[in-house]
């Protein structure tokens, strides 16, 4: 009798084990389960973030916080408490069908919120077609990110009259006016133009068959804008526009053509970086000041030719930006002071070849901020990077990366307090503009809707 309770006894627990199945730990015989959860990308302090994950079984997926000090999770909805890393697992639990999944975990960036009193205007393009018959179709793009609005909002910026494609090359900010430069195009030839407050595009004259902005600085009220006209012949030279009115830069002696690519204004003197070539096509990097130009000196045991593309003014000092076109193939980052010798700027930390660029240039206080990039000489990938005051830090990708080939760019960058702003490009399975903070991983900016890949050229910082 004893033998006959402990063996119902017996058979009762097992009949309750399998009843519970895969909930209580017993897997045998029960269906495996799997979860897809996508990496979310960099986020910012300040924005929410709503996370989705599916199981193969349609059970409702869990989400838990692994790194509580910085992100916190209620049901879907996480929470940055602060810049960092926030991991995040995924879980789904068994039932009488199903075991229970294993967890999946992504891990991501989060960046700095925008400062209290900071403003973010990023300047560039989307494509809105492609198509392997014709050129791409583009359209002229300004993005904004503020305190107490982390995510960055788009804006299309209206295409003249007779033009089918725009760009947008540079920014400037001035009290509570924005001005983006750049360029619209019909099908035979493009035209320089810059806009106020996302309104009606101005287009700047030229005499000849094609022109472009490059840069533009406002000083009290007036607006300067350097930029590039050609002929027919494509021959051209670098033009300044003041409040509308173009006058020609002129290449220094022994060149026949020029380039700008930058401008700033300090007191009563207007700055311009470029470069000119000769008649066989040699290019070397220019100054201009007030209309005269230089040409700057090209690094010590250095060959080749060489552009400027940045440019800053401080303290009564001028800075330039830019890079070598070495017959070896193996560019520099360069930069100048007051005409003076260049510095050769070191090769970033994840790169292998010296084969770097700078282009954007800013100064806050004593401190030289350079945006540009090298290349890993192993992969031959581009790697987004920036010095401070010559020291190199490489900008990482966003954090949901999709192909380990992927490549990026940094052309632009700006200071806002402590706080240190690039913008470029990354190139994924797609062509993506992007912003980085404090050397934080890159964030993706919006598309405009019917855009299918974009470009961040330029950004400007207001401080209220």
């Amino acid at each position: 009798m004893s033998n006959l309770k402990l063996f119902s006894l017996l058979s009762v627990s097992s009949l309750a084990l399998f009843a519970a199945g895969c909930a209580s730990g017993n897997n045998a015989g029960h269906t495996a389960q799997t979860i897809t959860f996508e990496n979310p990308g960099t986020q910012t302090v300040g924005a929410p973030l709503t996370v989705s994950a599916t199981a193969n079984s349609g059970l409702a997926v869990s989400f838990t916080s692994a790194t509580p000090s910085d992100c916190t999770v209620s049901g879907t909805t996480v929470i940055f408490g602060a810049a960092g890393t926030c991991t995040i697992d995924a879980s789904v639990a068994g039932n009488s069908t199903y075991e229970a999944a294993s967890q999946v975990a992504q891990s991501f960036t989060v960046n700095p919120a925008i400062g209290p009193t900071t403003t973010i205007y990023i300047a560039g393009y989307a494509v809105t077609s492609m198509s392997v018959a014709t050129a791409d179709n583009t359209l002229a793009e300004e993005w904004q990110l503020a305190s107490g609005s982390p995510t960055a909002t788009s804006t299309a910026l209206s295409m003249p009259n007779g033009m089918i494609s725009s760009q947008a090359n540079a920014i400037a900010v001035s009290g509570s006016n924005v001005y983006v430069a750049g360029y619209a195009s019909n099908s035979t030839s493009q035209t320089a133009v810059y806009w106020l407050n996302n309104g009606a595009a101005t287009i700047l004259p030229s005499g000849m068959t094609s022109s472009q902005a490059n840069a533009i600085a406002v000083s009290g009220s007036n607006v300067y804008v350097a930029g590039y006209e050609e002929n027919s012949a494509g021959n051209g030279n670098a033009v300044l526009w003041v409040n509308g009115t173009a006058t020609t830069l002129s290449p220094p002696s022994g060149m026949a053509y020029s380039y700008a690519a930058g401008i700033t204004v300090s007191g009563s003197n207007v700055y311009v970086a470029g470069f000119a070539w000769n008649n066989n096509s040699d290019e070397s990097a220019v100054l201009w000041v007030n209309g005269a130009a230089t040409l700057l000196p090209m690094p010590s045991g250095l060959t080749g030719e060489y552009y400027a593309y940045g440019i800053a003014a401080s303290g009564g000092e001028v800075y330039v930006s830019g890079h070598t076109d070495s017959s070896a193939n193996l560019d520099s980052a360069i930069s100048w002071v007051n005409n003076g010798t260049p510095t050769t700027l070191p090769i970033p930390p994840n790169d292998t070849v010296g084969n770097t660029d700078a282009l954007g240039i800013t100064v806050s206080g004593s401190d030289v901020y350079v945006a540009g990039g090298g290349t890993n000489g192993a992969t031959g990938v581009g790697n987004a990077a920036y010095w401070i005051n010559g020291a190199a830090t490489t900008l990482p990708m966003p954090s949901n990366i999709q192909d380990s080939t992927a490549s990026s760019s940094a052309v632009g960058i700006a200071v806002s307090g402590s706080d240190v702003y690039a913008v470029g490009t990354v190139v994924d399975s797609g062509v993506t503009a992007v912003y980085w903070v404090n050397g934080g991983a890159a964030t993706l900016l919006p598309m405009s809707s019917g855009t299918s890949e974009s470009f961040a050229n330029a950004i400007a910082v207001a401080n209220q």
